[in-house]
């Protein structure tokens, strides 16, 4: 059995380490080896012991922020009355983005692919029943999840980016110009240019409507997957 490091009273696990990156993340930081060997009280081949690589640490704090989407999914399915395939394609996509907008430091490395695990396959595996509950099977589930992931992650991802920055000023010194120079472009109208220049910022101006935006904008997408009625 290896020594306990001075000031530590526990052996280091994988998953203290994990906890603790995760955290740094919260905190505006990007955990190095060394900064996780020091806020662990370890020597950095403490780290390396568990982890080969930083991006290994990165693919277990990600795993975390999965488990709480998970945990949050199924919660929220469970308080409904029978869910059907929609509600739970809804609880699976606002479940990930809640937990990766409390994580939004970590959000932009969302992309990288966590290894298999029993509870990506429970995921995959509640979502394919969702689909074919939707009348798709095969490559038609195909094409709907990808579009569904697309949607749901690219939102994540703008989320993320708007709470990293702290929001954005979106003054503007003037009319943006419009056409290719050539000649006047037809001006869209007033009320319709304010409503884009409002959802610029929404995610961050107004959390509550952003996440409405977002149910509605999933809801219409599911709808155009069901196929039409013979």
């Amino acid at each position: 059995m290896t020594r306990l490091a001075r000031e530590r009273d526990t052996h280091l696990t994988p998953e203290e380490i994990a906890a603790e990156a995760l955290r740094q993340f919260d905190q505006g930081g990007e955990p190095s080896i060394r900064s996780l060997a020091a806020a662990l009280k370890v020597a950095p081949s403490a780290i390396y012991h568990h982890f080969a690589s930083r991006e290994a640490i990165v693919d277990a704090t990600l795993a975390l922020v999965w488990a709480e989407a998970t945990t949050e999914g199924f919660e929220r399915i469970a308080g409904a009355d029978d869910p059907g395939p929609e509600e739970i394609l809804l609880a699976a996509a606002l479940a990930t983005r809640r937990a990766f907008g409390r994580h939004h430091q970590l959000a932009p490395h969302i992309a990288a692919t966590t290894a298999a695990n029993e509870r990506l396959a429970a995921n995959l595996g509640l979502l394919a029943t969702a689909f074919e509950g939707l009348g798709l099977s095969g490559e038609e589930a195909g094409r709907a999840f990808h579009a569904y992931g697309s949607y749901s992650i690219g939102s994540t991802l703008v989320l993320a980016a708007r709470l990293n920055l702290g929001g954005v000023d979106q003054a503007k010194d003037g009319p943006a110009p419009s056409g290719d120079g050539d000649g006047p472009a037809e001006q869209p109208a007033e009320p319709t240019r304010r409503a884009l220049e409002e959802m610029m910022d929404v995610s961050y101006s107004d959390p509550g409507r952003d996440e409405e935006l977002f149910v509605d904008g999933l809801r219409r997408l599911i709808a155009s997957f069901v196929p039409p009625a013979v």
